[in-house]
């Protein structure tokens, strides 16, 4: 049968029960459960990116189903080796989303190793880390309050701005 291109109409926030295989990195429909199979065993075909992240590692792969619904589709998965978030990935819809997402799990390593470094050397710039979020231009973290942020980051730098309770990577400064 083949793979088909493109999606198939599917009533809003449903399970998406459909096998995707990558076509120039953008998920589609594959029919044929032999092709699947092959594009599935085939580890080159899956892994996006894997790159360490200070005392962590980050890989970014590509799932082969939609693990979202028709309405937000999640085909590739972040995970954070390492680090407390390791059992909570995070989901992305397209490859570009999933390669900033990547980007930002690095920058988040890089941060919190960083941060463990300083603490053991008895600086103490006791913040709580919450999450993260890519939108377009920038990494945003989010701290557990404004006040955390202002110890995390007492004032804006080159690539760096706090708002609020975020800290905030930006790409096109």
């Amino acid at each position: 049968m083949g793979c088909n291109v493109g999606m198939t109409q599917v009533p809003e926030d449903s399970e998406d029960p459909q096998h995707y295989i990558l076509e120039n990195q953008v998920p589609v429909i594959c029919d044929d459960e032999t092709t699947w199979r092959a594009f599935m065993n085939n580890g080159d075909n899956l892994l996006v990116a894997n790159d360490p992240a200070g005392q962590f590692q980050v890989i970014t792969v590509f799932l082969g189903f939609n693990f979202g619904t028709t309405e937000k589709p999640k085909f590739f998965q972040t995970t954070c080796l390492g680090a407390d978030s390791e059992k909570n990935p995070h989901y992305s819809a397209t490859w570009e989303k999933a390669i900033l997402r990547h980007r930002c799990s690095i920058k988040c390593g890089e941060i919190l190793t960083d941060f463990a470094a300083e603490r053991a050397a008895g600086i103490d710039r006791a913040w709580e880390f919450i999450d993260c979020h890519v939108v377009p231009g920038e990494m945003q973290f989010i701290l557990k309050s404004e006040v955390d942020a202002l110890k995390a980051m007492p004032q804006d730098k080159k690539h760096w701005k706090r708002r609020g309770r975020m800290i905030i990577f930006c790409f096109d400064v």
